[in-house]
């Protein structure tokens, strides 16, 4: 529950940056194919999609990585104590 928020990150960063991709796809196809000339500002702003997708990716997976790093160095048993010093909780 606590690497939600960097789940969704490394989700929608995947999303976004394959949606970007499919469109420079569309681009390409639609300029060699039909003959279209493309202006700059659609390349451009699959561009800037495609590259802050990937970047929203890998901040999330590094965010990813440093949650279980810092879950791992708390140094707490992976189990439920019932007992402690033989008084039950």
């Amino acid at each position: 529950l606590k690497q939600v928020p960097l789940r969704f990150a490394s989700v929608f960063g995947f999303i976004i940056a394959f949606f970007a991709f499919i469109l420079m796809i569309y681009y390409l196809v639609k300029t060699i194919i039909w003959g279209d000339d493309i202006q700059g500002f659609p390349t451009l702003i699959t561009v800037i999609l495609f590259l802050g997708g990937v970047q929203l990716l890998s901040i999330g997976i590094l965010g990813e990585y440093l949650g279980r790093i810092f879950n791992e160095t708390k140094n707490r048993p992976v189990y439920i104590a019932r007992e402690y010093n033989g008084v039950k909780q």
